[in-house]
């Protein structure tokens, strides 16, 4: 194994590694030792790949920053269209946030310290605010929601009820039940702007046993 090849392979050992502290621990009370002592690394190994944890934590902000727009590429491209692409994307950051620690530490580090990171937290909300607009308004199109829908103001509701449905997930089972929380939230706030052809095609696009 290379020289190059070892330390690629450290530092994405310790963007794990850190990744893990970071989704657990709080920023301010995190340590370096905290991330390189599962790893039997050096704190010298560290320093040469970051300046300090601030570095090490604006790095997983990017993976975790890139991987949601990764995530809204794709819904926004995919054929499915109306409100069943609402469920789309819900469902797809419940599993990202369920199954990656990446994903886990970037929301933990943008959302319970905004004022270290003020220029992510921003940029994520805007383009989640975006990207659900972009859906609801190709469903209001479609006939989905109703045309007295003010669009941008039902993006920023969507995002702010997942934003807390994740939060309250995370604080009560470690986001083991965010599935169907977003489901249960879902479909009241659906029910809110959707027409009634709109609502059936978007409970139809749930599980069946969430679809009742």
């Amino acid at each position: 194994m290379g020289k190059q090849q070892r330390s690629g392979e450290t530092r994405e050992a310790l963007l794990e590694s850190g990744s893990r502290v970071f989704a657990t621990i709080p920023f301010d009370k995190a340590r370096i030792a905290d991330v390189i002592e599962p790893l039997g690394v050096t704190q010298g190994a560290f320093y040469f790949h970051f300046e300090n944890k601030h570095e090490l934590a604006l790095e997983i902000i990017r993976r975790e920053h890139a991987m949601m727009v990764d995530l809204s590429e794709r819904v926004l491209s995919s054929a499915g269209g109306g409100l069943a692409g609402l469920h789309e994307v819900s469902t797809g950051l419940a599993e990202l946030v369920r199954a990656d620690v990446t994903v886990q530490a970037g929301l933990r580090l943008t959302s319970h310290t905004p004022e270290e990171f003020p220029e992510f937290l921003g940029a994520s909300f805007t383009m989640w605010n975006d990207a659900i607009g972009k859906v609801l308004l190709r469903a209001q199109r479609a006939g989905e929601v109703r045309s007295d829908v003010e669009i941008e103001a039902a993006s920023r509701f969507v995002v702010a009820t997942f934003v807390g449905v994740q939060e309250i997930s995370a604080i009560a089972t470690r986001w083991a039940d965010l599935d169907e929380r977003i489901r249960e939230v879902s479909s009241l706030a659906i029910r809110g702007i959707a027409t009634d052809e709109g609502y059936e095609a978007f409970t139809a696009s749930l599980s069946p046993t969430a679809a009742r």
